[in-house]
């Protein structure tokens, strides 16, 4: 039941995965974006038709990472909204990671609580159960 359980979530979250992005994985366009300083903030600076946009970004994670290229992905009624396309931070967010997790296990107890241990009357029901012989078109 576990094996067979596990393998089910796994196989509906990665269909559910690409459907679920902000900005829309589909809809969207990729951009390359190179890492700045601009003030005091750090940018992911990329262009929409020629038209400059930034992308405010965490300087404890990419302050060593100044003037590299970074592909970021966005929305082209919305270029504001805009995420770097990699791994963790669009496709694996671990607060959604965690949730997902969770009710899996909550979900998986329920089950083993409900299957586990068979009230005696119903267990009782079941191998007393003779099935009736029916005709073969019945």
């Amino acid at each position: 039941m576990i094996k067979s359980s596990i393998i089910l979530f796994l196989a509906c979250f990665l269909i559910y995965l690409p459907f679920s992005r902000q900005p829309d994985f589909f809809d969207s366009e990729t951009a390359p974006a190179i890492i700045k300083m601009k003030g005091d903030s750090l940018v992911a600076e990329y262009s929409e038709y020629g038209i400059p946009h930034f992308m405010l970004l965490d300087k404890k994670q990419y302050d060593s990472k100044i003037g590299s290229r970074v592909e970021v992905i966005y929305e082209l009624s919305a270029p504001e909204r805009v995420k770097i396309n990699k791994v963790m931070g669009y496709w694996v967010v671990p607060n959604e990671i965690g949730w997902a997790f969770g009710i899996f296990a909550v979900l998986l107890g329920v089950a083993y609580a409900t299957t586990h241990r068979p009230h005696p009357d119903a267990l009782k029901e079941q191998l007393n159960f003779k099935q009736e012989n029916k005709t073969k078109y019945e």
